[in-house]
């Protein structure tokens, strides 16, 4: 299936900063409580749907000591089986090339009460260094990440990024990443939303990873206030296509958009589907094979 190796079909001179890339908001929080959940796919399944760039928050079990994902105080799956799965996937697919933007989730208040999130960095590296081999496979040696290739990635054999902007683990980097994210456009009600959620390609620009999170996020004082992201996501499905036609016909848009990233990317293709065909409209497909790339993407449904 194309979502498994659709990398496969992008030119070697194209500069990872201007691929485009579907990625998963908040990924390891699949089997979570609703309040919590973002998505229902593990790692595998979000890689077998064309995920290649992962938001991973990990804190620890307090009783065991082992690196859990989480979403908040909302503990999930352990880190350790969903690193296996990501190597499966690395071993099956040689030539797919992933994004992995792992951290402690930041520190939180709630209320009078503050909340620290601790994930031991020696404990995550022999996880890393078990099952993921980074000091083999973790794309390090670049001096400007604007000008790494996709050509130049599998001349290396690198098989991932791992980007952490505190260089917590042993082959993480922080090179320029924007995430732009604003509570009070990101808290609007799905119609009004995703006429504001592109304004942020006019208010930032980078010369390195650009991650737009296409997502609402229910938060105390906002408009939508506090609701079940799953409900959130029906809402916005019916608008997202709005999202995607607005960077595809802006030419400014267009050369920015990077990573794009939502919730609940799992349910079906539709979302990674129309985020992948954005490659098209920036001249990132192989000559020649855009027509088998855009019909490969809409036969699966």
């Amino acid at each position: 299936m194309i979502y498994s190796d659709w990398m496969s079909y992008i030119k070697d001179d194209v500069k990872l900063c201007s691929l485009v890339i579907p990625s998963t908001h908040n990924a390891g929080s699949f089997g979570m409580k609703p309040i919590a959940c973002c998505q229902d796919g593990d790692l595998r399944e979000q890689f077998e749907y064309g995920i290649r760039h992962y938001c991973i928050r990990i804190d620890t079990d307090k009783r065991t000591g082992e690196i859990l994902l989480c979403h908040g105080l909302t503990k999930g799956s352990k880190l350790e089986p969903e690193l296996i799965k990501l190597r499966e996937m690395m071993d099956e697919h040689p030539g797919e090339f992933f994004i992995l933007d792992i951290r402690e989730y930041y520190p939180q208040q709630i209320g009078p009460f503050h909340f620290k999130f601790r994930a031991d960095p020696e404990k995550v590296d022999r996880l890393l260094a078990k099952h993921l081999e980074p000091e083999k496979y973790a794309l390090t040696d670049f001096d400007d990440i604007s000008e790494v290739t996709i050509g130049d990635i599998r001349r290396s054999g690198k098989r991932f990024l791992m980007i952490n902007y505190r260089e917590e683990y042993k082959y993480s980097v922080n090179c320029p990443h924007i995430l732009p994210w604003d509570k009070s456009i990101n808290g609007k009600h799905a119609y009004e939303y995703v006429t504001k959620a592109t304004n942020v390609f006019d208010r930032f620009n980078t010369r390195g990873l650009y991650w737009l999170q296409t997502q609402q996020t229910p938060n105390l004082g906002t408009d939508i206030g506090v609701v079940h992201p799953r409900k959130l996501d029906k809402m916005l499905r019916r608008h997202f296509q709005a999202i995607i036609n607005t960077i595809a016909n802006n030419p400014k848009y267009l050369e920015r958009v990077n990573i794009i990233s939502g919730d609940f990317m799992t349910e079906d293709f539709f979302k990674v589907r129309e985020i992948l065909l954005l490659n098209l409209k920036k001249h990132n497909v192989l000559p020649g094979k855009e027509d088998e790339f855009r019909t490969r993407l809409k036969e699966c449904t």
